[in-house]
């Protein structure tokens, strides 16, 4: 008995050394995801995976933390400090706010932002759900409407949708262009934004003519003052995630993860190309500007950080909690944003997980023009 436990105090010197040795090795490549944050994947595209494993590596430091404390608390500092330094990454997964008491100013507006999925057109078992996702959007009493994936059909009963939501508070939109993948249908496929207020100029920001995904914006008059409002949606990954959760065949599970690996990397270098044309459009506007969308693209990514490199991102400034966007399997993923000109005062962020019918949650965000408004302030 005595040599077992001879043996055993003996072995856990030796297993905390290794373990300290595959912290380092933990911690140096954790620094490195956070450099690759800042790397164009178009130039290095293994860049866009390292900085995705962030939230994983991020949990291995937490459990070894939790260790070091109960068997070495003098190492517990090691994760302690690769964390703090990633701490302006680290913000833009949990946010913590509270509404100021005070009233909204009268000079605020409320832009919504929602992927319809165009309105479930393919969902023949569940039609019922597109009058329901119309009707939402149609109903929702945000001043300024941005939708992604959407549809219209002007003869159809259903999905007159340009018709509902133009009719309802007398909205002004502006629509991209004929998608010719579904003139078959006799359909509009694409970017629109709503708007209460007058639309004095418009334009749009063409991704590329094989890709589905687009770009608008809107110069809205709103009381003496004028916003550009973008309305984007960047390369999707069209990965099946139901087939990343089936086990049924090896040959086919390991397929379909990487065919997975294959649409990953594609969607970063893709993106990467868009987010530049999207930063010189931001870039060349006269106005204060707000950016809406699916970016398809995590807070760790070169997307994200090419855009906080310009403006705020509304969840940061006035969210609560984690603000996941996607309504999947993979659910805790925060992909839908709203980025805004630090002229504007973010009031309010919302994120609407009570609104099931697509496969994104919408959000919405209420903002100001007065240079007085008081901001929701971090607890």
């Amino acid at each position: 008995m005595t040599t077992v436990n001879s043996i055993q105090k003996k072995s856990l010197p030796a297993f905390s050394k290794l373990l300290f040795l595959l912290h380092i090795l933990l911690s140096i490549y954790t620094l490195l995801a956070y450099l690759c944050v800042y790397i164009p994947p178009a130039r290095f595209w293994p860049a866009g995976f390292i900085s995705l494993s962030i939230p994983i590596v991020l949990l291995g430091h937490f459990f070894l933390f939790i260790y070091w404390l109960l068997q070495a608390p003098s190492k517990a500092l090691l994760p302690l400090v690769v964390v703090v330094l990633g701490f302006p990454l680290h913000k833009r997964t949990l946010s913590l706010h509270f509404n100021n008491p005070e009233p909204i100013p009268e000079q605020s507006f409320k832009v919504l932002s929602y992927n319809a999925r165009m309105f479930n057109l393919y969902e023949e078992k569940k039609k019922f759900r597109s009058n329901e996702i119309i009707s939402w959007v149609t109903e929702n009493d945000a001043d300024i409407k941005c939708i992604q994936e959407f549809y219209n059909r002007d003869n159809s009963k259903i999905f007159n949708t340009i018709t509902k939501i133009s009719a309802k508070s007398e909205y002004r939109y502006y629509m991209t262009p004929l998608f010719e993948g579904l003139s078959n249908k006799r359909g509009f496929l694409g970017v629109a934004i709503f708007s209460k207020y007058p639309i004095v100029g418009y334009g749009d920001i063409d991704f590329g003519k094989r890709n589905l995904n687009k770009g608008v914006y809107a110069d809205i008059k709103i009381k003496k003052d004028t916003v550009r409002i973008f309305n984007v949606h960047l390369h999707s990954m069209s990965i099946r995630t139901d087939s990343l959760f089936t086990i049924d065949d090896y040959a086919n599970f390991k397929e379909n993860y990487l065919d997975a690996v294959r649409r990953l990397k594609r969607g970063f270098v893709t993106r990467d190309h868009q987010i530049s044309m999207l930063a010189d459009h931001i870039k060349a506007s006269p106005h204060p500007v707000i950016v809406c969308g699916d970016f398809n693209d995590v807070p760790y990514s070169y997307t994200y950080q090419k855009m906080r490199n310009m403006l705020n991102n509304a969840f940061e400034e006035a969210g609560r909690g984690f603000g996941f966007t996607y309504n999947g399997k993979i659910f805790f993923l925060r992909i839908d944003n709203q980025f805004v000109d630090e002229q504007l005062k973010v009031i309010d962020f919302r994120t609407h997980r009570n609104v099931p019918f697509s496969d994104h949650f919408p959000i919405s965000a209420t903002y100001s023009l007065a240079k007085d408004t008081s901001r929701v302030e971090p607890l």
